[in-house]
């Protein structure tokens, strides 16, 4: 079993996930895409009662009937979302996680709203530097 540990960029929020990812999934509906300003949001689906809390406290907004996502208030960084047609889980935002060692997508969702120029991100050109 993997326990993880996650925080916010400001440290204001940090938490544990006490039980396994049971899956990890990249959604590609507008919605995500919109609400996160990326092409793509990678979540840990883990159940709800497993992702505790250890510092400070979450801010909400419901974006539609379907999706709450749930944030640092300070610094906004995205934690997780709950989906209330998904009863006891909670979808984390994998790259909130304190880890260098994620596991891998096992699964795209919604596709058919998926960006065309994401398949072809290997043949663009790549530079290795560190951003901070």
């Amino acid at each position: 079993m993997n326990h993880y540990s996650g925080s916010c960029k400001c440290g204001e929020i940090q938490f544990q996930l006490t039980g396994d990812i049971k899956k990890v999934v990249n959604c590609h509906c507008n919605q995500c895409r919109k609400m996160n300003s990326t092409p793509v949001s990678t979540y840990g689906v883990v159940l709800e009662n497993e992702f505790v809390l250890t510092t400070g406290e979450l801010s909400a907004f419901t974006l539609k009937e379907n999706a709450v996502k749930h944030f640092c208030g300070h610094c906004g960084t995205a934690i997780y979302n709950k989906n209330p047609r998904l009863p006891g889980l909670a979808l984390v935002y994998l790259y909130s996680l304190d880890s260098d060692h994620l596991p891998e997508p096992q699964v795209n969702v919604f596709c058919e709203s998926k960006l065309n120029w994401l398949d072809n991100l290997g043949e663009i050109p790549n530079f290795e530097q560190h951003m901070s």
